[in-house]
């Protein structure tokens, strides 16, 4: 079993050296200084031929859990408003009235009916490329965002659009988030999130 794996900045594409001891911390790229979560990967179209000892003992059958990707963001929108958001090393927070605290400590923000939009944001070099979305409508779903950051991508439905009120308050919050240069060389998400349609 080796101890030290492969891992990639999302900033800066560096190949860096994790050792399997640090899986699930964060730390800051050697190169950049981005913080990046240190977690190991297995996806399909990766060229990786042979798994290591540890990943595959007793999996036989075993479906490979669905992960955040460090460097996307993601949202959580209600009809009207942003419910949590989650970025990189800071985790999901949610909307408590006045801004966003970490949900470990605001349980109770969390609401457990609804019907909710989930948008993941594909980023690529620090700019939105495009938006995923997809609907979360079981109740109680958004209380697993407080056990587990990626649990919530197993209570997605499938997918969906977002109504004209949701395009707008996710824009609000990007203009918060970027630099306006940042959002001009996101042409395909802001024009989405500008268009009337839904």
């Amino acid at each position: 079993m080796s101890e030290i794996f492969q891992i990639r900045c999302p900033a800066c594409n560096s190949k860096l050296s994790a050792k399997v001891a640090l899986i699930g911390q964060t730390r800051n790229c050697p190169k950049c200084k981005t913080p990046v979560l240190i977690q190991r990967r297995f996806d399909l179209d990766d060229s990786v031929t042979e798994l290591p000892e540890f990943a595959t003992a007793g999996m036989s059958g075993m479906v490979r859990t669905p992960q955040l990707e460090f460097q996307n963001r993601y949202f959580i929108l209600g009809l009207d408003r942003l419910v949590a958001v989650w970025e990189g090393s800071k985790g999901w927070n949610v909307n408590v009235g006045s801004g966003f605290a970490p949900v470990r400590n605001n349980l109770a923000a969390i609401p457990d009916q609804g019907v909710f939009a989930f948008v993941e944001m594909v980023m690529e070099s620090g700019v939105p490329q495009k938006l995923q979305i997809s609907k979360i409508s079981s109740r109680g779903a958004l209380t697993v965002l407080f056990r587990d950051a990626n649990a919530i991508l197993g209570k997605l439905e499938g997918p969906t659009d977002l109504t004209v009120t949701q395009k707008d308050v996710l824009l609000r919050y990007l203009r918060q988030m970027f630099m306006s240069s940042v959002l001009d060389s996101a042409d395909n998400v802001i024009a989405y999130l500008t268009s009337g349609d839904f």
